[in-house]
């Protein structure tokens, strides 16, 4: 143990740290090793707004000397943005030692992690990231096109240093590192576009044996739960374009990873199942979140409470409630997306679910005029042609 770590021995691992939204969505460059400098992703999406199809793109450039960012920078960024979290969000610059960014991540702190972290931050620092109609800006709330690095300096401090300073002033106080990010990514965390992440979760999925896709996986994953238990999304659009697998992979391939991954993320407490629907080109992936339930012991349930009818869920005359407790988000999000592409309703239930949509108000927290106006399309759209409906 050098001087470095002393200072920070006795410190609490975080549990928790933040993960910034538009960075969970693309992959921070590709799964397998590649000898080349660039990756291109795009999303084609649906933009509500313009009402049309639209494509967003990120384009990641390496440097000549380190190349494109590799699957164990994903978190040595995850315990940067921990250690930003820790220190506040107080500004933009973070010093931090290595020794306590090896505790965060989970990595043991040695001559080898430290070698490691150095090379992650040279290649996170010489990363060049365009998004183009694809930076979510919160703020503003719309997509924008910036080009920009997610940090602009990384100062490491050496023995060499420790030794010097510990000349100077007589004591044995760390020197500590620094890195400090960009405006584009500091404005995304003082707008609130981050999430909290369990970073005790994190650091046990990273100690299973292939982690670079389940630790994608189940960041995504985090991020979809927020609205829903379950998660659907396309195979193609999940595996190449937020888990950053090879374009090549045919969709057996690409199941056969995912089945891997989401393997891992079950036995670690995180899944409970997952499945796929379709075929060929056009197959699904569906995760539903493991959610622990906890009953009292049948000894522990007076007579008194045996001989009661059951308890509804909730209140049998708010029907609304009733029928909201038995729907998913995910399901919920469609039928709206239908009922504003045919028109259903008034144009002031329109401009309101609109505004709430915008806001990313998810369906189950919104107003009752919104949860009203998914119902009565539901029911109707089950009665009748979808044209008729319009």
């Amino acid at each position: 143990m050098t001087g470095e770590g002393r200072d920070d021995q006795g410190k609490v691992i975080p549990l928790f740290g933040k993960d910034e939204m538009n960075l969970i969505e693309f992959p921070f460059g590709p799964i397998s090793t590649t000898t080349g400098k660039t990756l291109e992703v795009e999303h084609a999406t649906f933009d509500r707004r313009l009402k049309r199809e639209v494509t967003r793109t990120l384009i990641i450039t390496g440097s000549d000397k380190w190349g494109l960012p590799r699957p164990i920078d994903d978190q040595v960024l995850l315990g940067m943005k921990a250690l930003t979290y820790e220190a506040g969000c107080a500004t933009p610059k973070v010093t931090f030692s290595r020794y306590r960014l090896c505790q965060v991540i989970g990595w043991a702190p040695d001559g080898r992690a430290y070698r490691r972290l150095e090379e992650s931050l040279d290649r996170i620092a010489a990363t060049t990231l365009k998004f183009k109609n694809a930076w979510w800006d919160k703020g503003e709330k719309q997509y924008k096109s910036k080009t920009f690095h997610l940090i602009t300096e990384v100062e490491i401090c050496n023995r060499d240093q420790l030794d010097v300073r510990r000349v100077a002033t007589g004591r044995s106080k760390q020197q500590l590192c620094s890195f400090t990010w960009t405006e584009v990514i500091w404005k995304s965390f003082q707008d609130g576009f981050i999430r909290t992440l369990d970073m005790q979760l994190f650091r046990r999925v990273a100690q299973g044996r292939r982690r670079e896709v389940p630790l994608r996986l189940f960041r995504i994953l985090d991020k979809r739960f927020y609205h829903a238990p379950v998660a659907k999304f396309d195979l193609r659009r999940l595996c190449v374009g937020t888990l950053g697998l090879c374009p090549d992979y045919s969709p057996s391939q690409m199941i056969r990873v995912l089945a891997r991954a989401a393997k891992w993320l079950i036995e670690c407490g995180y899944l409970e199942k997952v499945w796929y629907i379709g075929e060929g080109k056009n197959v699904e992936a569906c995760f539903r979140k493991y959610v622990a339930t906890r009953r009292r012991p049948a000894e522990n349930i007076s007579l008194k409470e045996a001989s009661l009818p059951p308890l509804r869920r909730v209140d049998a005359v708010d029907s609304l409630k009733a029928w909201l407790a038995d729907q998913f988000e995910i399901d919920l999000e469609t039928w709206e997306t239908s009922a504003l592409e045919v028109g259903f309703g008034s144009e002031l239930e329109r401009s309101i679910v609109v505004s709430e949509r915008d806001e990313g108000t998810p369906a189950l927290r919104g107003g009752r005029i919104r949860q009203e106006y998914i119902r009565r399309y539901r029911e109707l759209a089950t009665r009748a042609p979808r044209a008729a409906v319009g």
